[in-house]
């Protein structure tokens, strides 16, 4: 693993994980307004802030394994299998990282260090 991610794929994985950072998003999202439970407040808060982060691709492996673990309690309720794929895929995109498309990828992707050629060269 390079820093807190494993790799920024692009082309279809990098879409494939995309779509899983969407896929989440609208679980968390599904989770939140469609239980018909009232909320509090800052809960509310706390998911519009991960559900956005998560869009944006900014911070995505703590978002992620913040939401696996925020759905683990629910696995005993009537909704468990529901809970449980949103953990498979909470915890996949943790494992996976974020992909080329995500803000992660701009703010800690790979740097190329560009050397210059004449290795006297003393101006930097």
């Amino acid at each position: 693993m390079h820093g807190y991610h494993s790799s920024f794929p692009a082309g279809g994985a990098g879409a494939g994980l995309l779509l899983l950072r969407l896929a989440v998003a609208a679980h968390l999202l599904h989770a939140a307004l469609g239980m018909g439970r009232p909320w509090p407040w800052w809960w509310l808060a706390l998911l519009a802030l991960a559900t956005g982060l998560l869009l944006l691709g900014l911070l995505t492996p703590l978002v992620a394994g913040a939401a696996a673990a925020g759905q683990l309690p629910w696995l005993d309720s009537p909704n468990g299998t529901v809970a449980a794929i949103g953990v498979v895929c909470a915890l996949a995109l943790l494992l996976l990282g974020p992909g080329a498309y995500a803000l992660d990828a701009r703010l800690f992707g790979r740097r190329r260090l560009l050397l210059p050629d004449d290795p006297y060269h003393t101006d930097f």
